[in-house]
């Protein structure tokens, strides 16, 4: 038997209705007075408790809300499930409650997953970076859409680059365009207005950018090698442009949950002995070179071949984050750029160099084609007397046996 109180009105109504000194019609859940109001109404311990198993319409009210038709049959008259399936009915069939959304967007809920469960640790370095990534990241993305649709478009892009379901790659790939689409369409406003409140979201869409241009799919121009050294030109490009909206938002990262990403966890090392020499290598070209043209850009191969060394020592120190692939296109001297833009061979030589940098990163799914690509492309421009500079970083991505591998590249 459901317990009872008296069915008695009280005297006094609800509290509300009590502090204000008006007549309380004592209307379930909600009083007509505090409903007028929009109020929060409450009954006191002294309050009758009315039972909806009491009441003729409370079924009715169950049925209409729809909820019995989800139950595996209908609980009986006066149960408790009755009781409250009943209050739930009334208490969502009230004119007052706002309207229901259209519906979940599974698909973005899909990639918000995708992003939590793996996405995350493409930007990740170490444990202390992948709360960063994880859950502040994303916690920034609810302030600022723009880094809200980059989430969004580097996990559909993610999606794109391994689900072993080939039909739904193009699907995905579409989703990553058109949010990477409208990512960049907010984030162009907010270039000039980098402060406080956006650098977080700032810092994070620019890395993911640079995450996504490297990830983005290229279809290998087998008639036309210098294809893939102008689609890698351009990575570097909008990298080191990237770096001018990470270095005027890391200043407001320093003390909060985004400092980790700042922190560089890895002392270089020296460098193994075959690395050692192939470095040597390019150095002496670069002075043979020189001897050969007094107008032959040395300075700038020479910052290059530093800065490949650098990013070496860190690579063998254990480190193999996305930050080395950035960096070495950061520190680039910009003449070397035009250099490769003017076909220079010796300048072709150094990028397959960063194509052995970047088989060190190969388990990271956006820059895994890009050391064949490199290798396939040098090899086929450059001719007898530069490709013995390849040795070290074709045998470095392709193995020992290269040479039986150059005519089905």
């Amino acid at each position: 038997m459901a317990l009872r109180r008296s069915h008695r009105k009280s005297r006094h109504g609800c509290i509300e209705c009590k502090r204000r000194r008006v007549k309380c019609d004592e209307a379930r859940p909600m009083c007509s007075n505090c409903q007028k109001r929009h109020a929060e109404c409450e009954y006191d311990s002294s309050s009758p408790l009315l039972w909806a198993n009491k009441e003729p319409s409370a079924r009715q009210s169950s049925r209409a809300s729809g909820f019995d038709s989800g139950l595996h049959g209908d609980p009986s008259p006066g149960s408790p499930g009755a009781d409250s399936l009943g209050l739930l009915g009334r208490l969502s069939s009230d004119s007052s409650t706002p309207a229901a959304p259209a519906g979940l967007n599974l698909h973005d809920l899909e990639l918000m997953t995708k992003w939590c469960n793996a996405t995350f640790r493409t930007l990740s370095s170490n444990d202390r970076t992948d709360t960063v990534w994880r859950n502040a990241v994303p916690e920034e993305g609810l302030s600022h859409p723009f880094l809200m649709h980059g989430i969004l478009a580097l996990s559909s892009l993610h999606l794109a680059r391994t689900t072993p379901e080939t039909s739904r790659r193009a699907t995905y790939l579409n989703r990553a365009v058109v949010h990477q689409n409208q990512a960049l369409a907010l984030f162009r406003e907010l270039l000039g207005d980098v402060n406080e409140g956006n650098a977080k979201a700032m810092f994070a869409f620019a890395s993911i950018v640079v995450v996504y241009t490297f990830g983005f799919p290229h279809s290998p121009d087998v008639q036309d090698p210098w294809t893939c050294v102008d689609d890698l030109y351009r990575v570097l490009i909008l990298t080191r442009g990237i770096q001018q909206v990470i270095c005027s938002s890391t200043g407001f990262l320093g003390g909060g949950r985004f400092a980790p990403i700042l922190q560089v966890d890895s002392t270089p090392v020296p460098l193994p002995d075959d690395a050692t020499t192939a470095i040597r290598h390019l150095y002496e070209a670069n002075e043979t070179c020189r001897a050969r043209d007094p107008h032959h850009e040395m300075d700038a191969y020479t910052v290059t071949i530093d800065n490949l060394a650098e990013m070496l020592s860190w690579i063998y120190s254990g480190k193999t984050s996305i930050v080395i692939a950035g960096r070495w296109a950061i520190k680039l001297p910009s003449r070397f750029l035009d250099l490769l833009r003017e076909c220079e061979p010796l300048a072709l030589v150094m990028l397959t160099h960063y194509g052995a940098l970047l088989q060190h990163l190969k388990h990271r799914w956006c820059f895994d084609e890009w050391c064949v690509r490199v290798t396939k492309a040098a090899w086929a421009i450059l001719d007898d007397q530069w490709r013995p500079l390849l040795h070290w970083a074709m045998q470095g991505i392709l193995g020992e046996n290269y040479l039986e591998q150059i005519d089905t590249l």
